[in-house]
């Protein structure tokens, strides 16, 4: 089976990060807090079943952008002395399952996973250790079927789209400069400021990623050259078919997003719809078309999707941490994701190689950022 989109996306980062995507912290992870202990036996065979029940965790992204299917589960339940957020994960054995006391944590390899497909691992194995019936599931591979058919449909249509909105697009700071690397994690806004920004989200009835994004183009706006687009890198989540809700699979699809000079939330919204109507297209086309394309910044906005709790037998299990990607000091292009705490505070990470956004550059952006959404907004 060939890779989907996210899969071919993320093999192409790694072609030229090696290490980046294939490498054993490009996960999505979390950590349960217990009430009480957990039958390891009975975990261990839940986790067997949850394995054979899915063909993605059995699944190996191979480097000829290949999907090989695994006939049988290859990770087993490891009992250990602590766990913490971040573990590796072989690509080849994209699932960890690990055990210490009162704590049960997950990792999946991101190949394999996104954010949803996390939270839904967790439920079903839940539910297979209290011994719940569940249906046969739905596959990643006919997920992967049916958007290989979408892109040969629309191709002409969406290269004729993408053609109209990059084709004068920047990307870069003008004039080039050079600093050292950087990757930092910073408050963004309080709490209360984030009620604020929603509030002024609902009036422009639109929606987070598009009220951020349009601060974060102005926070850019002043240190790229002339142009009528900026150009910017993001995930769209498609999982836009009933069966595909509760799919295990990186349900995601990179994209890029051409955003018009002269910030207006409207503008903005209207450009992130057109650009998620045809994502389903190899970004690696668009690269044709954009100049410097592969230093287009990437911007993410990770919504809190923290479950409240799930049910393992008599046991309760609360989400004591989430975490993505682990920081491995390779940045390339400037990469900013920004996310809502549990206590709703917005926090962002930033990470560039130094090549064109520096430090400083970077800070500026940030300043800019909270300067739209707090002043020139009237929030």
């Amino acid at each position: 089976m060939k890779t989907s989109l996210w899969q071919t996306f993320a093999l192409e980062m790694d072609e030229k990060r090696p290490g980046f995507a294939k490498g054993p912290w490009f996960t999505m992870n979390t950590v349960l807090t217990l009430d009480g202990e957990l039958d390891p036996d009975l975990l261990a065979d839940a986790f067997q079943q949850l394995q054979q029940r899915h063909e993605v965790l059995r699944t190996e992204v191979c480097s000829d952008r290949l999907q090989l299917i695994h006939p049988e589960p290859r990770s087993a339940l490891e009992l250990v002395d602590e766990v913490s957020s971040h573990a590796p994960v072989d690509i080849a054995r994209p699932i960890r399952l690990l055990l210490a006391g009162n704590q049960l944590a997950l990792h999946l390899h991101h190949m394999v996973s996104d954010p949803v497909t996390l939270w839904e691992t967790v439920t079903e194995l839940a539910a297979l250790y209290s011994g719940q019936e569940l249906p046969p599931p739905a596959q990643y591979t006919d997920y992967t079927a049916a958007e290989t058919d979408q892109v040969r449909r629309t191709s002409t249509e969406a290269a004729a789209w993408w053609h109209s909105k990059v084709r004068d697009t920047k990307v870069s700071p003008q004039p080039s400069s050079t600093g050292d690397p950087l990757a930092f994690r910073d408050d963004l806004l309080s709490a209360q400021e984030v009620v604020t920004v929603d509030a002024l989200t609902k009036q422009h009835r639109s929606t987070p990623l598009v009220t951020y994004l349009a601060a974060l183009a102005h926070g850019m706006d002043p240190h790229v050259g002339p142009g009528d687009t900026l150009a910017f890198t993001t995930l769209f989540g498609k999982r836009d078919r009933p069966a595909w809700q509760h799919l295990l699979g990186p349900c995601i699809v990179p994209s890029y997003l051409a955003i018009p000079r002269g910030i207006d939330i409207a503008a903005v919204r209207d450009a992130v719809v057109g650009c998620s109507r045809y994502a389903r297209y190899p970004a690696s086309a668009i690269y044709e078309t954009i100049p410097d394309a592969q230093r287009t910044p990437f911007f993410e906005y990770v919504p809190q999707q923290w479950p409240t709790g799930f049910t393992f037998g008599t046991v309760k299990a609360e989400v004591a941490a989430a975490a993505g990607p682990k920081d491995t000091g390779l940045a390339d292009a400037l990469a900013i994701r920004v996310r809502t705490r549990t206590d709703g505070v917005l926090t962002g990470h930033f990470s560039a190689d130094g090549t064109d956004w520096t430090d400083p550059l970077v800070h500026q952006v940030r300043a800019g950022f909270r300067d739209y959404l707090l002043h020139e907004e009237g929030t």
